[in-house]
Formats: structure tokens, sequence, C-alpha cells
């Protein structure tokens, strides 16, 4: 019924990163209903409408998941607590392909399968490091952040570091892993 979906993170009654998630959310809906114009709702809009949020207002950190299609939406706000990753394992998957913020996960569901005792998994596509099944990834290597160009989602997160010049771009393949200091997941909800 919802294709596909946005995460978005509201942080004291305050909407994260709104701008970048309304530009993914349109570039989304025309690149997946290409035959068919689709009704693009104004984000801050329909979520201030949400009676979700307004009973979880008290809460510092909400995850707002907005579930889409080309004439509706679903949305659900939570309370959210930050988790902390410290092992990663890397999986191999030629194949994926994640381009738009998909509601069917199950390939996430499949790799992570694969994780054995570590906390996450690095994706590697043809070689190269992409993301791991919640976010984008940056790696630190002598005080500074890079993030692979190769992810399989453009996080709005990942868009808001690099137009801070927080982080920078870069190839990273699997044997480049050592090499690095620290890795990090980033998303809507985990900044760097």
């Amino acid at each position: 019924m919802y294709p596909l979906f946005e995460t978005l993170c509201i942080e004291r009654g305050e909407i994260r990163n709104l701008a970048l998630h309304q530009q993914r959310y349109a570039r989304s809906l025309a690149a997946f209903y290409r035959d068919k114009p689709a009704k693009v709702f104004d984000l801050k809009e329909i979520i201030q409408k949400s009676t979700a949020l307004l009973s979880l207002h008290s809460e510092p950190l909400l995850r707002c998941r907005v579930d889409y299609n080309r004439e509706t939406y679903q949305i659900r706000c939570l309370p959210y607590r930050r988790k902390i990753y410290r092992t990663f394992q890397p999986v191999i998957c030629d194949h994926i392909d994640y381009g738009l913020k998909y509601s069917d996960r199950r390939i996430f569901d499949e790799l992570l399968r694969q994780k054995g005792g570590c906390d996450e998994i690095i994706i590697i596509k043809r070689g190269k490091v992409t993301d791991c099944s919640i976010g984008n990834l940056v790696f630190r290597r002598h005080g500074q952040w890079f993030t692979p160009d190769s992810p399989l989602l453009a996080g709005t997160q990942r868009a808001k570091l690099l137009a801070e010049n927080k982080i920078k771009v870069r190839s990273i393949f699997l044997s480049d892993l050592p090499q690095f200091e620290e890795i990090r997941l980033i998303n809507a909800l985990n900044g760097l």
C-alpha cells in the first residue's frame, strides 16, 4: 500500500533537516511514479497535523516515519533512544538496489542475518563500501571523516554534513577498512 517512506527526527518539537527530507520525498515520488503524476504533500504541514506527534510532544527525541504512495500517506511517531554501534560486520551483496527509501526491506533482513555477534553490518557491493542497514557510514582517519562515494541511498544527514564540510566523499573499498580508526553510522536520527 505504501511502497516508500521517510524517517525524520523531531528533536524538542523541531523537525531536523526538513528541507532535505522534503526534496528527497519529492524526488522519490517523481522517480517511483514516472508514468503518473503524484501528489506531493508538505511534510511539515502533515506532520504538524498528526495527533501522534501532539500526544508525544513531551519526548525530547521522536522518530517520525511517513509511509507514502502516489496519493496518500500514514504517519507514526515514537520516542527514540539513540543506540551505540561499536562493531560492524562486512557483508557482500552485489545485487542490492536501494536508490529509493523502499518500505520493503527484506534484503536488509537477509543481510543482517550475517552480522554474527556484531552490532551492525557494512554492505559491500562490487568491492566497495556502501552503507549499513539503517543509514550511511562515515570513517575517521587522522581526524578527518570520510563517507563512501557509493552509498546505496544518499541520506539527508550525509547531505547536511557534506554541505557543512564536516565529511568528505571518497572511494572506500573493503580492503581499505583497516586504515580507518573509527566507524560511525549516520542517519536522520544519528548525526556525526
